[in-house]
């Protein structure tokens, strides 16, 4: 039998009553108090901004019209360890009692304390609009090579990779040749993200690793986001579709609620970027979409069989 515990969300001064705003695909979402107090559910404050700059979640309204509610956050444990497998958002309408479960979280990390012991945390602005963007490509090899060939030659960046090795398969931060990428990217198949940088990285600071409870060392998630870097992400692989890539990058940052600006020479960088993928790839998907052109003909064949 799984394990699991239920927890009665109330802010510190005891408000109990929501309106309700969720990103259900991302397991991301906003609870506005009576107050009008905004509190982001477990750790999502990085990823919400991030999400919220195309379109602002709508209110959660319950059938009978009511827009306020009850919550309760169930989590489910990993069989045998004290980590959390997934939480499921219950919300309870105030008006006629209708109970629904409009979101589950998978979580596939460790550890997890912090999301049951501060399952909500405070957001003075949860409307915060910045220079963010995520741009992504189905793309072949031939295609990532280009695009790595372009960071090199022509960006000159320095090029950092958290891989694993094989046959040890001790995961690595490190400053990589072209020649290194292309053998990760074309051999070895066990890389998570690379890193683009005008500047040079000190890969084992602390402002990029973290040990884990297990003693592992892992690299933080979004370390783009403050620093002058760009984002590869390791591919997707998207059954009938292909490889999909995501390059994450912003140009101004948030710093405890406020927006500040990067470098001009970052934002120098980044629009050479997109105007070389603008160049050279199919941007039919969207305006954030750079697309291989044999790769758009599989997603194109593929989405015509589905339709």
């Amino acid at each position: 039998m799984e394990q699991a515990i239920t927890k009665n969300i109330a802010t510190k001064d005891g408000a109990k009553e929501f309106q309700v705003r969720l990103i259900k695909e991302e397991g991301v979402g906003l609870l506005t108090t009576k107050n009008e107090e905004n509190y982001l559910i477990l750790d999502s404050i990085d990823y919400w901004y991030d999400l919220i700059q195309n379109e602002y979640p709508k209110k959660k309204k319950c059938s009978c019209k009511n827009e306020w509610f009850n919550v309760t956050f169930d989590y489910i444990f990993r069989q045998e360890t004290n980590d959390v497998r997934e939480i499921v958002i219950t919300t309870i309408c105030t008006n006629c009692n209708k109970i629904s479960k409009p979101i589950y979280i998978d979580i596939d990390y460790s550890s997890t304390e912090e999301l049951i012991e501060n399952p909500i945390t405070f957001c003075e602005k949860p409307n915060i609009k910045y220079k963010f963007q995520q741009l992504t490509s189905y793309w072949s090899g031939k295609n990532i090579n280009e695009f790595l060939q372009f960071i090199f030659q022509d960006l000159k960046l320095n090029v950092y990779c958290w891989f694993s090795q094989h046959p040890e398969n001790k995961k690595r931060f490190e400053k990589v040749s072209f020649e290194k990428a292309i053998q990760i990217i074309t051999v070895n198949h066990r890389y998570f993200n690379f890193y683009f940088s005008a500047h040079e990285l000190d890969t084992s600071s602390s402002n990029y690793l973290q040990q884990s409870n297990d003693n592992e060392t892992h690299l933080k998630i979004g370390i783009w986001r403050k620093d002058e870097i760009i984002e590869l992400s390791a591919p997707f692989s998207i059954m009938g579709y292909g490889l999909l890539y995501y390059i994450n990058f912003c140009n101004q940052y948030l710093d405890k609620g406020n927006v500040k600006d990067k470098s001009e020479q970052f934002e120098i960088i980044t629009t050479q970027l997109r105007q070389w993928l603008e160049e050279n790839f199919i941007t039919k998907r969207g305006k954030n979409c750079f697309d291989g052109k044999e790769a758009y003909e599989k997603l194109m064949k593929r989405r015509n069989i589905e339709n």
